[in-house]
């Protein structure tokens, strides 16, 4: 209202330009006037003309009524490109990351994404840092960085590999007294907490297994044991993910229970891309028979 006057000079034509009637505009000067005490226009020749006072406050409210203008037209106005940075260990971005970054990127094309692949630990410092805007890890708990938050999305549990016509895979469920102390056995390294999980399972049935080879991705276990140079137990996820017949997986007991979760800043909100990606893998998570969603 009071930018209306100050444009027009008259009451008509600032109720006119909004939409409002003359005297509606004349008892809404004398309320902005009460309400700020001070004297906003004066009468000269049958218009208003602003005093020093009444300009002071437009120039205050203008940057407000310009702010109110943006919001009021941001549904229309076109999307400016967007970056979405994300980093993820190397099996995850290989076999998961991957395709589901195909699909968001279809559906998403003002979003330019740049995506880092490290260790499990650089991924939770990159997000502690402010390096990338979500991560995707394996959740310990509690997670191991004050400055991360932790989304669980997936939950999976571990299981025996093999390839095609091996003896274990006649068996619906594989034990350690099933892989016993002479199959060459190939393990992720110690430094995953999953393995520790791993060696009780067998000390606790008096099995030492045959380890061949340890390797800190189960990308490169997983083609050791394509090669048949040994059997496997590890998280299937997201390995399973593939249509690959030349390995096969079978539950393994006792279980142990693997966690995936979207690692994100511990303070703040998430860029509205880093959202609009985590909204999407949830609703487009892929079917797996070794993992389930979690909500």
């Amino acid at each position: 209202m009071l930018h209306a006057l100050i444009a027009t000079g008259k009451t008509t034509a600032a109720g006119q330009r909004l939409g409002i009637s003359q005297p509606a505009v004349s008892r809404a000067v004398a309320a902005l006037e009460e309400r700020v005490g001070r004297v906003l226009f004066s009468r000269e020749g049958g218009r208003l003309v602003p005093t020093a006072d009444a300009l002071a406050l437009e120039a205050e409210a203008a940057p407000i009524l310009a702010g109110l203008a943006r919001l009021e037209n941001w549904p229309r106005a076109p999307r400016t490109q967007s970056v979405l940075r994300v980093s993820a260990a190397p099996t995850v971005a290989h076999y998961f990351l991957a395709p589901i970054l195909a699909r968001f990127v279809a559906v998403e094309p003002e979003t330019r994404v740049v995506v880092e692949i490290g260790r499990g630990g650089d991924v939770l410092a990159a997000v502690a840092a402010g390096d990338v805007d979500v991560g995707i890890g394996m959740l310990e708990t509690p997670v191991s960085h004050l400055g991360v938050r932790a989304e669980p999305f997936r939950r999976s549990k571990a299981a025996c590999i093999m390839w095609p016509g091996h003896r274990l895979a006649e068996l619906s469920v594989v034990r350690p007294a099933d892989i016993g102390s002479e199959e060459p056995f190939i393990v992720v390294t110690r430094r995953f907490a999953a393995r520790a999980l791993l060696d009780r399972a067998f000390a606790d049935v008096g099995i030492e297994p045959r380890i061949v080879a340890e390797a800190t991705t189960s990308t490169f276990v997983t083609e050791m044991v394509r090669c048949r140079a040994g059997i496997s137990v590890l998280n299937p996820f997201p390995m399973s993910l593939s249509d690959d017949a030349s390995v096969v997986y079978r539950p393994f007991l006792p279980e142990i229970t693997y966690e995936m979760a979207f690692l994100l800043p511990a303070t703040g909100a998430a860029p509205p891309a880093a959202r609009r990606f985590v909204d999407f893998v949830r609703a487009e998570q892929p079917d797996d028979p070794f993992t389930v969603a979690v909500r």
